[in-house]
């Protein structure tokens, strides 16, 4: 038996796959940790004139890199991705209420993480399914195009033998 045949049928693999995992919806993910009036006291935050990545000058000729520091946790996060002070402290504060999240869950990924990471997972599974059918269907459609082919080629041959005969 040649490894095609042996394969599940698309809706048979769904029905299993359904089965196992349960589906996660980009706009039903868990809430982003944010930061709480009480750790604001525990930042030192610092501005920084550091002209680093894409931007060129537009980046490098501002001082609006942002670094804020939690200091009971000793985590440091930096930012700079866009060209305004107040955007850059507003970023940093998220990339840092997350890392704190993190800190406090033992080094473990949150749930928002969790949840991100098997809905990545969700869309490659799916990219690759779609790549799979698809090149099954073209596969299907060679075979007809090559079977038709020999079928004219088989009428041909006849009507030219009974011709000669």
């Amino acid at each position: 038996m040649t490894p095609r045949l042996l394969r599940i049928a698309p809706t048979v693999r769904h029905q299993l796959h359904s089965c196992t995992t349960t589906l996660v919806k980009k706009n039903k993910l868990p809430p982003r940790p944010k930061l709480t009036v009480e750790i604001e006291p525990e930042l030192e935050e610092k501005f920084l004139h550091g002209g680093r990545g894409p931007g060129g000058q537009k980046i490098n000729k501002c001082n609006s890199k942002v670094q804020l520091k939690h200091v009971p946790s000793g985590i440091v996060v930096e930012c700079q991705e866009t060209r305004s002070r107040e955007q850059n402290r507003k970023i940093a504060r998220e990339k840092l209420a997350l890392q704190l999240a993190i800190w406090q869950n033992g080094g473990n990924p949150t749930a928002r993480q969790t949840a991100l990471h098997e809905w990545e997972k969700q869309g490659k599974r799916s990219r690759e399914r779609k790549s799979r059918d698809k090149h099954d269907r073209h596969g299907d459609a060679r075979r007809q195009e090559r079977l038709k082919e020999v079928q004219e080629e088989e009428q041909l041959l006849e009507s030219l033998l009974r011709g000669k005969v």
